[in-house]
């Protein structure tokens, strides 16, 4: 008899989100880049982080297809930001829709990851891409396919992540480490809309705090990409504490929360 809760052999120690990410993964994206504040981009960035030189977000909104696994929706809303003289994203939101994603993501990488309602659409030029959580409506993103581009020269992306987990005593956290994501991507298809982009308000995930200001460009997308990380850095504990409601909801704000609009 297996009891497959049992110790498994050492060619079976295998963590299949490394795999799964380092195949190519096929994405279909609409992403938004919009200007806002730059001490709004400061006030959200733990050290060793620095604003960019623009204060800059960055709204992803894909549906996401990996081998092995049936396709789920991911997005992502982050912050232009820079350590030393390497150049990257800052995600604070990361939702998916299934509870791998989440899990493979948080667990290995340190990606502030969340369940999370995403819908991507397209008929015809006409696209509309929505991300909702607990019942609130937090991006919508509706608009007209108006022309190719020119696809990106293939490129790698890095995105910072802090490496984490509550201390079980409630004590502080334990071991927070700062990870380079790198994501190498191959554009096939590129397009640009005109479209109308609302940000919406919740207690747990308040990206409506992120203003926009200057809306920048709106892009269609079809790529490949080949996930990649490395720790950057042991950080001190007193660097990231401030900043850990990034990650875990605090349950108490939805306890004289307004009634959710619907999504």
């Amino acid at each position: 008899m297996t009891v497959r809760y049992g110790a498994r052999p050492p060619v079976e120690q295998v963590d299949h989100e490394i795999d799964a990410t380092r195949a190519p993964i096929a994405t279909e994206a609409v992403t938004v880049t919009y200007l806002t504040d730059p001490e709004i981009v400061a006030a959200v960035l733990p050290r060793p982080l620095e604003p960019a030189r623009q204060a800059l977000v960055r709204v992803s909104i894909q549906r996401v297809a990996i081998d092995g696994r049936p396709p789920f929706g991911s997005a992502v809303f982050a912050v232009a930001a820079r350590h030393g003289d390497v150049e990257g994203d800052y995600p604070l939101f990361m939702p998916q829709s299934t509870e791998q994603s989440v899990i493979g993501g948080r667990e290995t990488f340190g990606e502030p990851k969340k369940l999370g309602e995403i819908s991507v659409e397209r008929n015809g030029r006409e696209v509309l891409a929505r991300v909702g959580r607990l019942g609130f409506p937090l991006v919508r993103v509706e608009g007209r396919v108006t022309g190719e581009l020119e696809p990106p020269p293939d490129q790698v992306n890095t995105e910072f992540y802090f490496k984490f987990l509550r201390a079980p005593d409630g004590n502080g956290i334990t071991d927070p480490h700062l990870v380079y994501g790198e994501y190498h991507r191959h554009y096939e298809m590129f397009e640009a809309l005109e479209a109308e982009v609302e940000l919406g308000e919740s207690p747990l995930d308040p990206i409506a705090d992120l203003a926009i200001r200057s809306l920048g460009s709106v892009t269609w997308c079809r790529r490949r990409t080949v996930q990649t990380a490395r720790i950057a850095m042991r950080v001190p504990d007193e660097w990231v504490l401030p900043f850990v409601h990034q990650r875990y909801d605090d349950i108490a704000l939805l306890a004289a929360r307004p009634e959710p609009a619907s999504v």
